[in-house]
């Protein structure tokens, strides 16, 4: 029972783990859960066929190790070096990008492309030059606790620097001006529209009661299908729900009443030992007497001057001491103790059901923790079943992120609490901005489910209808635009058929990417503006608003197609080609995002022509990197 032996240990494990790799503060968390196999793993599963073979969860792992490895040298490098840390330099460690490695890998091997400790030596020579000494190199290796050999590690970066030149073959992209322009006008030139909708809604009373046949194959088409209010059409299986056990404090008020209580004595002593970090500036040396430093008191703030801002901090860490306090009790005596037991009960369960033999192992039902949470000064709340999309909008908890310190970046409940490899009862401690602070298990997770038709014949018959109204309501709405397009290509009337006329906000098509975390003046790539009158605009929808030219008249659906609006030209403020050129122009960093998208453009093309090789199928992708799995799973 080498597996449930792990499984009821797999805690104690994962910390080891995650200890190991302490100097990563990006993948220390993730490499241990993809090698732990999660809750509903089982051996070595098949994760995809590629080249006609079968491809293991195990050749999966193998990479993910190699990556690892590579990403951590290559973070801790580049932070002694540049003070910027690249935390995943050679790419991240889901289940997609580890198939597209192999598939790299692949390549690379047909191309006979040299791998080997002494490739990885040279490239390291190459990326930091001089700095790349002996001695620092073994300083990194030191940190992996002998986990992995010198020699094995540089074989692991050249592997994972060759995967990456293959993405370079195809060379550098043409960027010509024009290329440049346009991504400059995405963002810069401004567009408002006067848009009519025809809510599909409003036709539903024009179509007929669908038939028993009808409304049977209606269902039988999407009944496998998951709801997204995002797409046209329906989706009539249940999702996966879960159940989660909330215990709360709010960390800020706690932090209130302590402050309250804080003596002068108190902050005084806290005030000496941190007394170096309220240094004045000085125009004089901190050292004036070489060699020592005593003969030159450094000048602090007086205590008075800092007292404030010294209550407040020594209150916040008091406040957090108490918090991880409460919440390790809690886990301790509580949480952990059930989780250990219903996991070695799961686990008894599974070996009997595989070897067909009988047990009198029944799992354990947990009782709520309402009284240990009132004991403890802790709020408490067990929510209902709760979707993916419910369990994002579920109070401050949704907002939270794991961990015990505001902004953690850690990821956020539904996240954490949907991932498939999240076991049930087990622990999750997360933090929301404001301060309150959470620890939370799931109770239940339940999986996605075929209804039977009689308990959703309502929502058939009301999408069979919706299905049929569509084309009624883009009839109505082009039949308007021709009168538009007649009278001159403006809308000027303030209700039209009873529907309101919206202005939209002047908006750019596209927003600047958000600056990057640690990378200084670099941003990610642009996102679409939101379009606040027209909520659910999707491309189709953006692109005609953005493409409309004075005296033109579009018509287009949003995203789920619910609504078909009419629109005509408001106002657009150009977007000037003299200001991207001028002195103080931005014409670098649009030159900069139109060779990034050409590249990212070319490189998904060529990955694209290297899946299809290897036979995967346009679109593929996993189960567990997909958000549907969120909610079923057992979708590959």
């Amino acid at each position: 029972m080498p597996f449930a032996v792990f499984r009821r240990h797999q805690r104690k494990m994962l910390a080891v783990f995650a200890i190991l790799a302490m100097f990563s503060f990006v993948v220390a968390d993730s490499l241990p859960k993809l090698l732990s196999g999660g809750q509903t793993a089982g051996g070595n599963p098949v994760v995809v066929d590629l080249y006609g073979r079968q491809v293991h969860r195990s050749d999966l792992n193998d990479m993910a190790a190699q990556r690892n490895n590579a990403n951590l040298f290559m973070a801790e490098l580049t932070g002694l070096l540049y003070r910027r840390p690249s935390p995943a330099m050679f790419g991240d460690l889901s289940t997609k990008s580890l198939v597209d490695a192999l598939i790299l890998q692949h390549e690379a091997d047909r191309l006979g492309m040299p791998a080997g400790p002494e490739v990885g030596r040279e490239w390291l020579k190459q990326r930091a030059g001089a700095a790349m000494t002996k001695e620092l190199f073994e300083l990194i290796l030191s940190r992996f606790n002998n986990r992995v050999s010198g020699e094995q590690l540089l074989a692991d970066i050249a592997n994972q620097t060759r995967l990456a030149n293959v993405r370079l073959l195809l060379g550098t992209p043409v960027v010509t001006p024009l290329d440049v322009f346009q991504t400059y006008r995405e963002q810069n030139e401004r567009v408002s529209a006067k848009a009519v909708g025809f809510p599909v809604e409003d036709f539903l009373s024009r179509v007929g009661e669908p038939t028993a046949a009808q409304v049977q194959s209606f269902y039988d088409k999407y009944k496998e299908e998951l709801p997204d209010p995002a797409r046209p059409t329906p989706g009539f299986k249940v999702p996966r729900q879960i159940q989660v056990e909330i215990l709360s404090i709010d960390g800020d008020a706690l932090a209130r009443s302590i402050r309250e209580k804080l003596t002068d004595a108190e902050l005084l002593t806290y005030y000496e030992n941190r007394k170096n970090e309220f240094k004045k500036p000085s125009e004089f040396p901190d050292e004036i007497f070489q060699g020592q430093p005593e003969l030159t008191p450094p000048v602090v703030q007086s205590f008075p001057e800092v007292r404030s801002y010294l209550a407040t901090s020594l209150a916040e860490e008091k406040a957090q001491a108490e918090i991880i306090d409460k919440f390790e009790a809690v886990k301790n005596d509580n949480m952990v103790p059930f989780a250990d037991k219903y996991l070695e009960a799961a686990d008894e369960l599974d070996e009997a059901k595989k070897s067909g033999s009988s047990t009198t192992v029944t799992l354990p039902q947990p009782q709520d923790l309402k009284e240990v949470a009132k004991a403890k000064g802790l709020d408490h709340e067990i929510t209902p079943l709760l979707n993916r999309s419910q369990a994002e909008k579920y109070g401050l908890v949704s907002a939270a992120e794991v961990g015990l310190t505001r902004l953690s970046g850690g990821r956020k409940f539904a996240e954490e609490l949907f991932d498939t490899k999240s076991a049930l009862f087990e622990p999750v401690e997360l933090t929301e901005f404001s301060g309150r602070r959470f620890l939370v298990r799931k109770l239940q997770d339940v999986p996605p489910r075929v209804p039977p038709l009689d308990e959703v014949r309502p929502a058939v018959v009301l999408a069979w209808k919706t299905e049929q109204a569509r084309p009624l309501a883009e009839k109505a709405a082009k039949a308007y635009a021709d009168k538009v397009k007649a009278s001159g290509g403006k809308i000027t009337a303030e209700v039209v058929e009873g529907h309101p006329v919206v202005t939209t906000d002047a908006v750019t098509k596209l927003q600047p990417g958000a600056p990057l975390p640690g990378q200084f003046f670099e941003t990610g790539p642009p996102t679409p503006s939101e379009i606040a009158q027209i909520p659910s605009a999707g491309p189709a929808l953006r692109d005609a608003l953005f493409g409309l030219g004075e005296g033109e008249v579009a018509v287009a659906p949003n995203e789920p197609q619910t609504v078909y609006y009419v629109l005509t030209l408001n106002r657009r403020t150009p977007a000037s080609f003299a200001v991207l050129y001028a002195p103080n122009g931005d014409y670098f960093r649009y030159k900069s995002e139109a060779m990034m998208k050409a590249y990212r453009s070319r490189e998904e093309a060529w990955m694209d022509e290297l899946r299809a090789q290897a036979g995967l199928k346009p679109g593929w992708t996993p189960a567990e990197d997909s958000k549907t799995a969120a909610d079923d799973p057992r979708r590959a």
